[in-house]
């Protein structure tokens, strides 16, 4: 599946929005209630985006695009923990099935974050994301807190941390 990774604009926010939700709903299904997922609002990550644009070139944003439009994304950029293992959190790489196994999600990790140290967090029992962020030398660190909007634990992963 052919396609090419850029900075996104403030054109392409919407669609990105749109793309966040789909990966939800696919990723997530069993993981986080139904309902909740039923509920997504793909308008709200673009409101919030369009805010913090520009605000920095600490934060890190590319997306994939192949010949249907954006098929993955990414972020990073400085902590959000008031204990970070590391200087530098994965906040999110979405990639919606279609590219699921086509390497893609292994190129958008090399781009956002490279081989620096860095943390994330994962929602305990999606087990496909674990496993891949074990390959790309990711560990269980023992952060653990709930999701903000369903309360389903999230576990923080990083590479390159002192083990506590």
């Amino acid at each position: 599946m052919p396609w090419t990774i850029e900075c996104p604009t403030l054109d392409d926010l919407d669609e990105m929005g749109r793309v966040h939700v789909q990966v939800w709903r696919e990723a997530y299904a069993g993981l986080l209630p139904d309902d909740y997922l039923a509920r997504l609002d793909p308008t709200i990550g673009p409101r919030r985006w369009r805010e913090r644009w520009g605000t920095g070139p600490e934060v890190s944003w590319w997306i994939a695009r192949d010949d249907k439009g954006i098929v993955g994304m990414t972020t990073s950029g400085p902590p959000r923990d008031d204990d970070p293992p590391v200087p530098l959190e994965l906040y999110a790489i979405n990639v919606l099935r279609r590219a699921h196994g086509t390497g893609l999600a292994d190129e958008l990790m090399a781009r956002v974050i490279g081989d620096r140290p860095t943390y994330l967090w994962v929602l305990e029992g999606n087990d496909r994301a674990a496993a891949f962020y074990r390959r790309h030398g990711f560990t269980d660190e023992g952060g653990r807190k709930p999701e903000p909007d369903t309360g389903v634990v999230e576990i923080r992963m990083a590479r390159g941390h002192a083990v506590r």
